[in-house]
């Protein structure tokens, strides 16, 4: 793993940490529902993870490929999230809304921070 690997994993990683920290503190406060958003804003950061592990392991020593293969997945992975937001809107679910607006927001976090990492544009 390279460096900018290793700083990208080290931030989700963090990412992780503090989502799953808030969780604990906002459902000891008995804001359960708050807690559990932060539980998801934290499982996307841990897919994201994973999938840097799996480009380790299926592209091995070619980091364009490894760097490829993650972007692809940036952008392949959010399209569920965004028909699912579209169907839930249409119900007016808000709850699932909010849920699908915090995967999507923290994929777009995830990615910008890849690409300021890898020193290029969205």
């Amino acid at each position: 793993m390279n460096k900018k690997q290793q700083e990208f994993e080290l931030y989700l990683d963090e990412k992780i940490a503090a989502c799953k920290q808030r969780s604990k503190r906002l459902t000891a406060d008995d804001r359960t529902d708050e807690g559990n958003f932060e539980k998801v804003r934290a499982n996307v950061y841990e897919i994201f993870k994973t999938i840097l592990s799996v480009a380790e392991k299926v592209c091995k020593e070619d980091e364009l490929a490894k760097k490829r293969f993650f972007l692809q997945k940036i952008e392949q992975i959010p399209t569920s999230w965004t028909i699912s937001y579209e169907k839930v809107k249409q119900h007016k679910d808000v709850e699932k809304m909010h849920i699908e607006s915090i995967k999507l927001d923290t994929i777009q976090e995830i990615k910008d921070k890849c690409m300021q990492i890898w020193e290029e544009t969205v």
